[in-house]
């Protein structure tokens, strides 16, 4: 599937040289060669690492530019951001947001296996097992829910594959992290998925898509009527 990378097992190999300062500059250098190939891999990795080893392997990805990477490293410089100074405000504040970092592990451990679930299942077809698509959907609405887009690819994938009785899961997974390029597949969804109709209605304001933006101008005319009653205001259920 899209996120299956090659080379596995040499990536991760790289990635745990990342913890030895001996050979930490060689294991950037190769994980830098391999660019985007890396990415899928390093969610496997997230909840072991250190911020020293973190912040080597931002190094190692800091070319990458595909959507996955850049939102990899967001992520992980949220998390790595050092507190400004401010005493006992500083302190109170780190211990407020203790919790958060839970969650946060909780999400990578989520995230994680799901990505596992993920590359276990073969590539979306149509004429594959209901079961198939089921556990696939519930993957992605699992990572969706972890506000990972690390499978981004694989779920327009799907979307533009599977028949609407099977694209629930995914239109429910598109309306937590879709973008615009989301918006055609759910269009033609749309008629008979009514998920697929709720995933535009959260996309649509979350992306800031007006009746000028350059994306309704890609989509054919009856796809682009369906998007319109999202921007005019249609709730989710009136498609």
């Amino acid at each position: 599937m899209p996120i299956v990378a090659s080379r596995g097992g040499e990536i991760r190999r790289f990635l745990s040289e990342l913890s030895d300062p001996k050979r930490r500059a060689g294991a950037i250098l190769r994980l830098r060669s391999l660019g985007p190939r890396v990415v899928p891999h390093v969610a496997d990795e997230m909840g072991r690492l250190d911020p020293e080893v973190r912040r080597s392997l931002l190094d190692a990805l800091r070319d990458v530019q595909t959507a996955e990477a850049r939102a990899l490293r967001k992520r992980w410089m949220r998390v790595d951001s050092p507190a400004g100074p401010g005493g006992s405000e500083t302190r109170e504040s780190n211990l407020a947001s203790a919790p958060d970092h839970g969650a946060k592990s909780k999400n990578v451990d989520a995230e994680g296996r799901a990505l596992d679930d993920l590359r276990a299942l073969p590539p979306p077809r149509k004429d594959e097992r209901a079961a198939v698509s089921r556990d696939r959907g519930e993957a992605h609405l699992a990572l969706a829910r972890a506000g990972s887009r690390l499978a981004r690819k694989d779920l327009l994938l799907s979307l533009s594959t599977l028949a609407p009785e099977r694209a629930r899961l995914y239109c429910e997974a598109a309306g937590l992290i879709g973008d615009g390029d989301f918006l055609a597949p759910l269009a033609r969804l749309a008629p008979k998925q009514p998920e697929a109709s709720r995933a535009i209605a959260r996309i649509v304001p979350r992306e800031k898509i007006t009746p000028r933006s350059r994306i309704l101008r890609t989509l054919d005319e009856p796809l682009r009527v369906i998007v319109a009653r999202a921007l005019a205001g249609a709730g989710p259920d009136a498609f």
